[in-house]
């Protein structure tokens, strides 16, 4: 295997190549198995546990619904439940697609540990998202998740 590896990735982007890379072989063994089975792996998350105990969205609420949307092609739909799904699904083919010319081919790539501040980036938009939706929850009762959408 040594002899089509040309570089070598540093040591922050390895450890993001790699997660990224699991991430990827649980995405593939996931539509194998709906389409194998039809086993839907979406719909077995259990209840979240934050929005049980607090009654309020948590971070990452609407992530599923996102997807599931996103999947069906109605990026409207993913776009309202949560918007930024569709920057870490960029990002994360980005860095993927750069990481693996660079490897394989000897592309040239980010300085090692870029992929960070796109992280930093994502998680203020997580914040952000989960903060207007608190706001639109608590100050006007308006629950995100049951009003129809479009």
């Amino acid at each position: 295997m040594k002899i089509f590896i040309k570089n070598r990735l540093g040591e922050i982007d390895k450890v993001f190549y790699v997660l990224g890379s699991v991430a990827l072989g649980g995405g593939i063994i996931s539509m194998l198995l709906f389409f194998g089975t039809g086993i839907n792996v979406l719909l077995l998350n259990p209840p979240c546990t934050f929005h049980r105990v607090t009654g309020l969205s948590c971070p990452g609420c609407g992530g599923t619904r996102a997807f599931i949307s996103l999947l069906h092609g109605d990026i409207r739909k993913c776009l309202y439940y949560y918007p930024p799904l569709i920057y870490g699904i960029v990002i994360y083919v980005i860095f993927m697609a750069r990481c693996t010319m660079h490897v394989f081919f000897g592309f040239r790539k980010s300085r090692d540990g870029a992929v960070l501040k796109y992280i930093y980036v994502y998680i203020a938009l997580v914040i952000l998202q989960w903060v207007i939706k608190l706001v639109a929850q608590i100050g006007f009762g308006y629950d995100w998740y049951q009003q129809t959408v479009f």
